[in-house]
């Protein structure tokens, strides 16, 4: 089964408050996120159940595409836009309990309010689409044509990927070369960006 019923995802880039543990940290905002939502009635829980999947799921496919370029419009639109208004009513519904702000994040995410969580998710996954928007428009600027390529060699000789080791002039490859030496060149295909955010 796909979406946040499954126990097993990628690693969160690491979340924007300090008190936040960063120790196995998705399976702690996981648990934190069922937590808050097992504290309400069935009616509340299932609306933001449904709500959370999504969001991780928006997640999940940004984490799963290194080499991409962050959300669509609609999709940012959805996930990151305005708070869907039938989201914005269940929160106002629910008790003053679940959302106060005293001791909002503590080091227990099992403790945090619902829309701590809420805001939590938003925002890793802004940060994640801002690093992949980020990260595609660095590697756009290091593409080179196969003739840059080729006069790279000092000496006439082919040059080879520096990852996979064979020809850098490959039919549909795109080239990436660094700005620290002409010859340092990469097939994109072969590059896997292990930087996280």
């Amino acid at each position: 089964m796909k979406g946040i019923y499954r126990r097993t995802a990628p690693a969160i880039p690491s979340p924007p408050h300090p008190n936040f543990s960063l120790y196995n940290r998705n399976e702690e905002l996981i648990e934190g996120t069922f937590a808050a939502l097992y504290r309400l009635r069935c009616r509340p829980r299932l609306l933001f159940l449904e709500e959370f999947d999504g969001l991780y799921k928006c997640y999940e496919e940004l984490e799963a595409n290194p080499l991409g370029n962050g959300l669509d419009d609609a999709q940012y639109q959805r996930f990151l836009g305005s708070v869907p208004s039938h989201i914005r009513r269940a929160f106002v519904k629910l008790d003053e309990e679940e959302l106060s702000t005293e001791d909002a994040f503590t080091s227990d995410l099992l403790q945090t309010p619902l829309i701590q969580i809420y805001a939590l998710w938003l925002s890793t996954i802004e940060r994640l689409h801002r690093f992949r928007r980020e990260t595609s428009a660095f590697l756009e600027s290091l593409v080179v044509s196969d003739a840059t390529a080729a006069a790279a060699a000092p000496d006439g000789d082919a040059l080879e990927c520096q990852i996979c080791a064979e020809d850098i002039i490959q039919p549909g490859q795109i080239i990436l070369q660094l700005p620290c030496h002409p010859t340092h060149l990469f097939h994109r295909d072969c590059l896997t960006v292990s930087i996280s955010p």
